[in-house]
């Protein structure tokens, strides 16, 4: 159903004044001239034949405030079948994550850096998908529900930041929110083409749920778990800030990237467990995740809002082009008798 509204609808208050115009002119008379000059020579009582342009004039005067209101349309909803894949993408943004222990282009980056890849390229090759995001550290969080808009979602994707969060690393609570995303988005509808990938360096520290915990439930849902480990054991470089949060150097800290519980909790799901900085990850991931039955969903399709003002207005002008001769007529007569 087409949806026509407008976007300034106080503006037809002004409307309510043609009316009063209307009333109070035949009554008034001369005193309305204070307000409308000339107002007085619109009186139908003196020449009937003037009334049609009149009343061109107060349609034209209705449909420019009309205009002005500016009516809009929004084109009609519709409910579209699609077919694709629920991927939530559960992101660790806890200090561990500061770790240098990657390469990049101008020299060393940290974990969270070295993950971006992956996350850009689920949003961005991945168009007929609908993607959400699950972030934790202490606590976990869901940064964005699925959706199909990747445009919103990777402006969101490109805010992460490590410290957004208490500190901590609740993998557990990660897996289980990025769970409780997929069920409330299905319903009653099964698991297939229903996948989390888990981004993280595996060391859980914190949470009210364990990894083991939330494997038994991936595995009871049906929903494979794909974990991608950023990462090494090891002495690492980290950065070291200031109160003020400014950097002001880098000290080698121990480091764990807990590799045999992210394998575990991939095979025990039938997913998959890849390294992150390997350029094979993102194609093998995808290459999984495309072998299995795609999924479908119901996409909300709205496109823009049409303006609609230039119709009233074209037809306002057309109006007061009709009733154009009247008005001249009728400021041209008071103007020839003052020079008599």
């Amino acid at each position: 159903m087409t949806d026509i509204h407008f976007a300034y609808p106080w503006m037809l208050g002004a409307l309510l004044v043609i009316p009063l115009v209307m009333l109070w002119r035949p009554r008034f008379g001369r005193t309305l001239v204070l307000l409308l000059p000339y107002a007085v020579a619109w009186s139908p009582r003196k020449n009937s034949t003037r009334s049609w342009w009149i009343t061109c004039f107060y349609v034209a005067i209705a449909l420019l405030v009309i205009a002005v209101a500016r009516p809009q349309r929004d084109d009609q909803r519709q409910d579209v079948v699609s077919r694709g894949y629920d991927l939530i993408l559960a992101v660790d943004l806890s200090t561990s994550m500061l770790a240098e222990d990657y390469s990049g282009p101008k020299g060393a980056i940290n974990r969270l850096d070295a993950i971006r890849p992956v996350l850009q390229a689920f949003i961005t090759k991945r168009p007929d998908d609908r993607i959400g995001v699950v972030v934790f550290a202490g606590r976990a969080y869901t940064m964005t529900p699925l959706t199909t808009d990747h445009g919103w979602l990777e402006k969101q994707v490109a805010d992460l930041r490590i410290g957004m969060i208490e500190d901590g690393t609740a993998i557990g609570d990660g897996l289980g929110i990025a769970l409780t995303n997929l069920e409330k988005s299905r319903g009653d509808q099964d698991a297939v083409g229903a996948f989390v990938i888990l981004l993280t360096d595996g060391a859980n520290t914190s949470g009210s749920l364990t990894p083991p915990q939330a494997t038994a439930i991936a595995r009871h849902r049906h929903v494979p778990v794909y974990t991608v480990g950023a990462g090494r054991n090891g002495m690492v470089p980290f950065p070291i800030f200031d109160d003020a949060g400014r950097r002001i150097g880098t000290r080698q800290r121990p480091s764990s990237l807990d590799v045999e519980a992210l394998q575990t909790m991939s095979k025990a799901t039938d997913g998959r467990f890849f390294e992150a900085g390997d350029a094979r990850t993102v194609a093998a991931a995808f290459a999984s995740i495309d072998a299995a039955r795609k999924a479908e969903f119901h996409v909300k399709v709205r496109t823009n809002v049409v303006e609609l003002f230039v119709w009233p207005a074209l037809l306002a002008l057309i109006f007061l082009l009709i009733a154009l001769p009247g008005l001249r007529r009728t400021y041209a007569r008071p103007a020839r008798q003052a020079t008599a």
